[in-house]
């Protein structure tokens, strides 16, 4: 929860679209999912080589650093060619098949971790053909917000064609560098430059405007973004749908109808979640009473605090305090 002390907070007054400075939903977002990345390797592999990776519980990506490899994914009808430059992730581990030919023999991915973790390169018979970062990320799946829910399956960037994507290239090849030459503090970094690296591809997937709906693109969209960060700077607040879409310059009628057509709930629906999400943390993680609870993310008694939580989560803030 943002501290009051923020220059972005403002309790009394409205910021119209040219007045807000402090509009960053997503670093919002990546903070309440509590995203963690980190690469497992980066190794050079000789032919023949394939890898078969299952259905993951957390997000993977592949980064092509030299070389090519063909990408097969489940439920699309033809493998995917991917060049020196190429970044493929699956946010939500998708299962999939990387391998020099889409007839390769595979081995499974958690095997090829395992052997790479004991200084066994499964596939190093001979002239390296290719070098492959390969890394996960993983965040909260409990969080009740719509990122988790428009999640792609899987993320292609072309880093090596699009002159624009340049720092993400030189991001790839300082990670790869890192993996692959262990110096103090290796660790720790390989892990920033990995989160970094995927916060890049949310924010790759939130500029490509690869359609008109969805979180992603709620993010983009400046008068929306601006409503979300609103909501997520003064959660406490009593905001009506009018209230909001004032603040964005907008009509009640045209921000309560933009704002479920990309969002794909209301507006209020959205504050709500967002307040649930808050408290349940707060619930999770400190000692602070019920009611101090309540009050911080917008009500003024236990009881409507209490049907409200139960409502969206699922069980009583009393069943989650007991968990702790």
């Amino acid at each position: 929860m943002s501290n009051n002390s923020s220059p972005c907070h403002d309790s009394e007054s409205y910021f119209s679209v040219a007045e807000s400075p402090c509009i960053d939903v997503l670093s919002d977002v990546l903070r309440a999912i509590r995203l963690h990345a980190s690469s497992y390797y980066c190794v050079d592999f000789s032919s023949p080589w394939g890898i078969d990776e299952p259905q993951a519980e957390c997000g993977t990506f592949h980064a092509v650093i030299r070389g090519s490899a063909w990408l097969s994914v489940a439920g699309q009808d033809s493998p995917i060619l991917l060049s020196a430059g190429d970044i493929i992730a699956f946010p939500t581990g998708t299962p999939h098949q990387i391998s020099e030919q889409p007839n390769s023999n595979l081995i499974p991915g958690l095997d090829v971790l395992e052997m790479i973790r004991h200084n066994t390169n499964p596939f190093a018979n001979g002239p390296s053909v290719v070098t492959l970062l390969c890394g996960f990320f993983q965040y909260k799946k409990n969080t009740w917000l719509p990122l988790l829910r428009d999640m792609p399956p899987i993320l292609h960037i072309k880093s090596d064609v699009d002159p624009q994507l340049d720092w993400i290239n030189s991001l790839v090849k300082a990670l790869a560098f890192e993996s692959r030459h262990l110096q103090p503090g290796s660790e720790v970094m390989v892990d920033r430059l990995t989160e970094v690296l995927v916060i890049q591809m949310f924010r790759w997937h939130m500029n490509n405007k690869q359609s008109s709906s969805g979180y992603f693109q709620a993010l983009a969209d400046d008068r929306l973004s601006r409503a979300l960060s609103l909501i997520h700077k003064q959660p406490s607040k009593a905001w009506t749908v009018e209230v909001l879409g004032r603040s964005v310059s907008m009509s009640r009628t045209a921000f309560a109808n933009h704002f479920h057509a990309v969002v794909g709930m209301t507006p209020l629906a959205y504050l709500s979640q967002w307040r649930m999400h808050i408290a349940y943390e707060l619930l999770a993680e400190s000692n602070e009473s019920m009611l101090s609870i309540a009050e911080q993310v917008g009500y003024k008694s236990e009881a409507s605090f209490g049907k409200a939580f139960k409502k969206i989560i699922g069980v009583s803030p009393g069943k989650v305090r007991r968990k702790v």
